[in-house]
Order: C-alpha cells, then sequence, then structure tokens
C-alpha cells in the first residue's frame, strides 16, 4: 500500500489530517511492510499485532493504534475488510458508523476506510477509525489492516500528527495512489486583491439516498469528550431552504457530520472546522458540495444543535439545518404552529378601537372567507425560519392583494394580522405543549457534591442593555449534588434536577460547597458565607432567599419598562406593560411596544437624515389572578392561561416588599396604591 500517499488520501477524506514530518528513525518491520515509530510513542507487539501508544496520553484516558501484518487476500478486498470490521464490533456497542469509503490506486488496487462509534465494556463512548490496503497482482495479492481508537474528540486532535505520520512511514510493496474521488481539491492562492468566494460546487441532490447513521444526542457527545458549544456533533441534520413558500413535508438537504471532522450529502463529501468569532461559532465548510458556501453560526440550546448554511451551489441557496431527533422535530412542530388552522376567528379593526370587523373564516385549500367574499391565501413558512410567524398574501376576495401574518402562542392563542386594512383576528384553543424535558433520567452527582438546598436570587445592573431591566441570576440548590441556573419558567418546580432536557443533558448542573467554597459546574471556586437574615453572600454578591407568594393579594398599578439602543442611535426599542391588580383576584394588562429605525445618507449617526421607519402597537386584556407557591396564573377572559415565575425580591419593614415584583422574567414597580 505504499502507504505514503495511499493513507494520506484516506485520512485526509476522514479527518482533514496533512502530514508535514519527515521521519529519520530506521525503519522497522512487522510481516512483510516496515514502518516508522512516531516521535513521542511507544510500541508493544503481541500475537503478531503492533501496538502504538502516546507517552503523554493522560490519565484515564485511551489513544492507540493497531497495525495488523499483511494476509493473503485471494477475493475483493471489501468482503476482508467487512469482515474484520464485524469482528472488531462483535465485542462492542456500535452508536454510528460511517460509510466504507473506497479510493483506487493507480495501479487499480483499492484502499478502504470507516469510522465508527462504540461502546465498549468500560461503558465510555470510543472513537475509532478502520482502513484497509491492498497490494500486488494475482495469487500474490495481500491486505494490510489499521485500526486507530481514542476516547474523546480532544485526543483524536492531539494525536493526529503522529498517527498519520505512522500511515505516512508504511511501506507495503511501491504502490502509487490516485487522488481519492470525494477529497477536498486544494485551490491556487488568491492573487492579491482578487475576490476570495470559491467556485461554487454543485448543489446536493435532494432525492439520493444516503446510507443511515445514528445521531449522537448532546448528553453522549459529551461523555466521549466533546463539546457540543464549540463543535458539530455526530449524526444527521435536516436542513430546510430559507426560500417563499411551505414545502416543508421532508428536508432539501440532508448533512451527515462524520467523526473527525469530515461531512458528507448525497452529491459528496468533505470536511468542516468550527472556528470562534467572539464568544460565538462559526462552521466553515472545505470540499465537496458545501466547499465555498458562506460561514454560518452554530447553534446549541435545549433540544440540540443547528447551524446555517449560505450561498451552497452555483445557485447560492440559503439553508438553516437541524439536528436529527429533538431540534428537528422542535422546527416542524414550529412549522406546524406557523401553519393557518381552519375555523373561524372574530376580528377587530386595527386602529386602536377594537370595533367588530365580522369573522375571518380559514377554509380547507388555503381558501378564507371574509364579509361573504371567497379568495385564497399561500403561506410563507421558510424565508424567516427563526421568527415566530409566517407571513400571509391574500388573493381575491375582499382581502385582495393584503398581506399579513399568523402566528399560534405557548398559550393556544392563534392570532391573524393582516395590514391594508389593518385587521386582527383571534381565536383561543387548547394550547399545544412544546417538550421541555427528554425522557432519560439526570445521572447521580459525583461522589463530594452537594452541601447546600434553597431557592435563592442576586440582581446586577444591566450595563449593556441585555437583560431588558436589571439582570438577574439564580441559584435553586438541591442538597444531593444539582443546581439550577436558569430562570424558571413557571416556578420552583421548574427544577426538578432528575429530568433531563431534551438534548440529554441534565437540567441542572454539578455543584460541590467544601471549605466555604461554591464550585458550580467547571467554573472556579467562590467563597459563599450565610449571612444572618437567612440571606447568602457569594464573593460580595448577595444571594436573595426566595419566598413562596401563595394567597398573595396585591392592589395598584404596576408598571415594567424595557428599551434599548443600538450603537450609534440608528435603531431603538421598547416594551412597555402595566398590570393592575385588585385585592379581590381581578386584573387587567395593557401592553405597548415598537421599534424605530433611522436611514442616514452615510448610514452612521453622523449623516444626514433620509428616512426612518416607526412601528408600535398596543393591546388590553383582563381577567382572574391567583399567586400559588412561586407561580402567578393569570386567566384572561377570551379563555387563555397563562402561568409564570413570581417572587417578591425585597424586604420592607421585616415583610415582603409589595412595591416591587418580579412576574414573569420582568420586574414591575407599583405606580399607585397599597
Amino acid at each position: 500500500m505504499n502507504s505514503t500517499r495511499r493513507s494520506r488520501s484516506v485520512w485526509c477524506l476522514l479527518l482533514a489530517w496533512v502530514s508535514t514530518l519527515a521521519l529519520a528513525q530506521t525503519p522497522a518491520r512487522l510481516g512483510n511492510l516496515t514502518y516508522r515509530v512516531p516521535p513521542g510513542w511507544t510500541t508493544q507487539t503481541r500475537n503478531g499485532v503492533l501496538t502504538l501508544t502516546p507517552r503523554d496520553l493522560p490519565s484515564g484516558q485511551t489513544a492507540f493504534i493497531l497495525l495488523s501484518p499483511d494476509a493473503p487476500l485471494t477475493g475483493e478486498l471489501r468482503p476482508w475488510f467487512e469482515a474484520r470490521v464485524r469482528g472488531l464490533h462483535g465485542k462492542v456497542r456500535v452508536l454510528n458508523t460511517t460509510a466504507v469509503e473506497a479510493a483506487r490506486a493507480k495501479d487499480g488496487s483499492t484502499v478502504l476506510s470507516q469510522g465508527a462509534v462504540v461502546v465498549g465494556g468500560s461503558g465510555e463512548p470510543q472513537y475509532r477509525f478502520y482502513v484497509a490496503g491492498e497490494f500486488g497482482q494475482g495469487a500474490g495479492r495481500r491486505a494490510v489492516f489499521l485500526l486507530y481508537q481514542a476516547s474523546s474528540l480532544d485526543l483524536v486532535g492531539r494525536y493526529q500528527a503522529g498517527l498519520n505520520a505512522l500511515a505516512d512511514s508504511v511501506d507495503l510493496a511501491g504502490t502509487a495512489v490516485a487522488a481519492t474521488p470525494g477529497a477536498p481539491t486544494p485551490r491556487p492562492p488568491t492573487p492579491a486583491g482578487a475576490a476570495t468566494r470559491p467556485t461554487p460546487s454543485p448543489t446536493p441532490s435532494p432525492g439520493a439516498t444516503l446510507p443511515a447513521v445514528r445521531t449522537l444526542n448532546a448528553a453522549e457527545f459529551v461523555k466521549a469528550g466533546g463539546n457540543p458549544r464549540e463543535t458539530l456533533i455526530p449524526g444527521e441534520f435536516r436542513c430546510y431552504e430559507e426560500r417563499r413558500g411551505d414545502d416543508v413535508a421532508r428536508p432539501h438537504l440532508t448533512v451527515q457530520i462524520l467523526p473527525g471532522g469530515g461531512y458528507r450529502t448525497s452529491g459528496g463529501g468533505g470536511t468542516f472546522s468550527v472556528r470562534k468569532d467572539g464568544s460565538l461559532r462559526k462552521v466553515r465548510w472545505q470540499g465537496g458540495p458545501l466547499g465555498g458556501s458562506s460561514e454560518g453560526y452554530l447553534g446549541f440550546g435545549d433540544h440540540g444543535q443547528d447551524f446555517s448554511l449560505g450561498d451552497v451551489g452555483p445557485q447560492e441557496r440559503d439553508y438553516e439545518c437541524y439536528q436529527a431527533g429533538a431540534r428537528e422535530n422542535l422546527a416542524r412542530l414550529e412549522f406546524s404552529l406557523k401553519t393557518p388552522k381552519p375555523g373561524k376567528y372574530p376580528c377587530v379593526t386595527g386602529d386602536g378601537s377594537n370595533k367588530g370587523a365580522g369573522t375571518l373564516e380559514i377554509l380547507p385549500g388555503g381558501r378564507y372567507r371574509l364579509g361573504g367574499g371567497e379568495g385564497r391565501y399561500a403561506v410563507d413558512l421558510l424565508s424567516d425560519q427563526n421568527e415566530d410567524w409566517s407571513d400571509l398574501e391574500f388573493a381575491g376576495g375582499s382581502l385582495d392583494g393584503a398581506s399579513g401574518s399568523y402566528s399560534e402562542g405557548e398559550d393556544g392563542e392563534r392570532e391573524f394580522s393582516v395590514f391594508r386594512p389593518k385587521v386582527t383576528c383571534r381565536l383561543v384553543v387548547k394550547p399545544t405543549p412544546i417538550p421541555r424535558y427528554g425522557t432519560a433520567k439526570a445521572p447521580t452527582p459525583p461522589r463530594g457534591s452537594g452541601g447546600l438546598s434553597g431557592a435563592y436570587a442576586s440582581w446586577q445592573a444591566d450595563v449593556g442593555g441585555y437583560c431588558g431591566g436589571l439582570c438577574w441570576s439564580f441559584y435553586i440548590f438541591d442538597k444531593n449534588g444539582y443546581v439550577y441556573t436558569d430562570e424558571p419558567e413557571t416556578g420552583l418546580e421548574d427544577a426538578d434536577c432528575s429530568r433531563t432536557r431534551p438534548n440529554g443533558l441534565p437540567v441542572c448542573e454539578v455543584y460541590s460547597f467544601r471549605g466555604g467554597q461554591l464550585t458550580i459546574g467547571d467554573g472556579k471556586p467562590e467563597p459563599l458565607r450565610k449571612k444572618a437574615d437567612g440571606n447568602y453572600d457569594l464573593d460580595g454578591t448577595t444571594l436573595t432567599a426566595i419566598r413562596p407568594v401563595t394567597g398573595l393579594k396585591l392592589g395598584g398599578k404596576y408598571r415594567s419598562f424595557s428599551g434599548s439602543v443600538s450603537p450609534g442611535g440608528m435603531t431603538s426599542s421598547f416594551s412597555e406593560v402595566f398590570l393592575r391588580f385588585l385585592p379581590d383576584g381581578r386584573f387587567s394588562r395593557e401592553a405597548a411596544g415598537g421599534a424605530s429605525s433611522t436611514f442616514t445618507d452615510n448610514g452612521t449617526s453622523s449623516g444626514t437624515t433620509t428616512g426612518g421607519v416607526t412601528a408600535t402597537g398596543s393591546r388590553s386584556n383582563g381577567g382572574t389572578y391567583r399567586f400559588a407557591g412561586n407561580t402567578l396564573e393569570l386567566k384572561y377572559a377570551d379563555g387563555r392561561v397563562s402561568r409564570s415565575f413570581a417572587f417578591l425580591p425585597e424586604m420592607k419593614g421585616g415583610q415582603p416588599n409589595k412595591g416591587f415584583v418580579h412576574l414573569g422574567g420582568r420586574d414591575y414597580s407599583l405606580q399607585d396604591g397599597k
């Protein structure tokens, strides 16, 4: 397999590794092949198989290479290769495999490779790469098999140079290898001042099939040593093109992320890398159908990963890609929520008078009726998939030529907003639940964790305008070793640390409290002490105990205001909410919001104003309220019910201060009343 070029093309296909080492050691021999030991590696031969291990391997981790001696080959290489892979897989649990990739040498011989993620007797995931090559002709044909294994992606990268150096040094019979089909093609340097965008590759065919792969969730990836905030998780991502329309029956593009930094689509494969962009991460694609596409941001949340693709192929198409499983399921649920449902929607005018404007009937087949006239409407789900509404265009009937939007909120309110004529039509139905938790149970925290209990909060001034008010931090401790650090959505019961998120990770973080020092996750220890009033001091910051508000009755008008201005003052936005509570359990709510953008001749605040856009809106409603535990429940007159986290952050005269309340992520101050 003169594997200098053959192995390089295989590993480049899998890992995009390029060797720059020149080894001077005396070649060693294994069977009929020769090789050189990479610097920093030790060797051991047992039962005729060579094992190479890095000397600086961290304690408790594994990384090694197994190189088998050459063996007679009487048939095709692929069955021989697959038989050896099956034999190795028979002793482990296989989580994921890539397709078998083939490279053709100039003499017609073949090199095969495959990647896999497996779980052995230790219970920990391991990354594996298999390579087989043939050499010789006729009755003298022989084959060689190589296995590389590491316990984390970090180690895969750490020892890549040694692995590639070994592969480059193996010499079997001087067979030269042609470039591997599908491998990234090197591009010549770009002349100074020339455009840097590479020539687009063909767009993958959405109808072609791909080998089945198993998609790891975030918990499995973390256990294997990966960081889902830093790089893509091996498995499949389903992509939906950003274009006008509602064609979401199936993905428009599928991208498979392979262990070791490779990717595959129906039109071929290449490699990818992830780079830092401030606090964010961008994905860069090299070679294959995605080579030359613009970099998109990597996102990671409770349901899994997503990323955007731009300028793909000659048509320069754009996509939003969602990790198969919980993340794609959420995207498809959101598509469904933004698709208008048949029904009768009472309408009011949008001029602020809330006068009746008839009933909008949504009929099957994209038809509508308003005021006796029937027409059609078209839905655009795909153009901006990050918004929680869809765009509508009406044709025929009383709304002929009008545009609008449609959305369905978590409280079950379905809303049509029509522009010119300005009309709003709403209908309340049973809410569609958004999955918040996974099916697995969180693992038990390690020994030595825990030591605290109770729920606490701290605040700081919102200097950068990121929080819309005060910036809050939450610490809900479980004495067994978990702490919930998000703001609860509905109440303290959200901090159930036995749960996992849809991405498989626990909803809580592990903490320890030893010697007066609090350590959360992989953060640094901070001094924590109990204060006389029952609160805590965390390195100079007061953690205020969150007390129940069951049965709380409020009286008066409360105001919450938040706003932001962009650097340079070119755009601004605001949100204002008034809640009036009565001691008898009734409430009313008024909300207003808006945004403004200013245009200048040079695009900066120092230029001459050439125009601008301002949009505002308001709404009022009411019903009954009650406080239970740390939850505020609002029952609206139209049938909607909302539940949000609530507590009183301040004490006044030994009693909770009713003049300042924190409700549903917003801070409210009493304007009048008691």
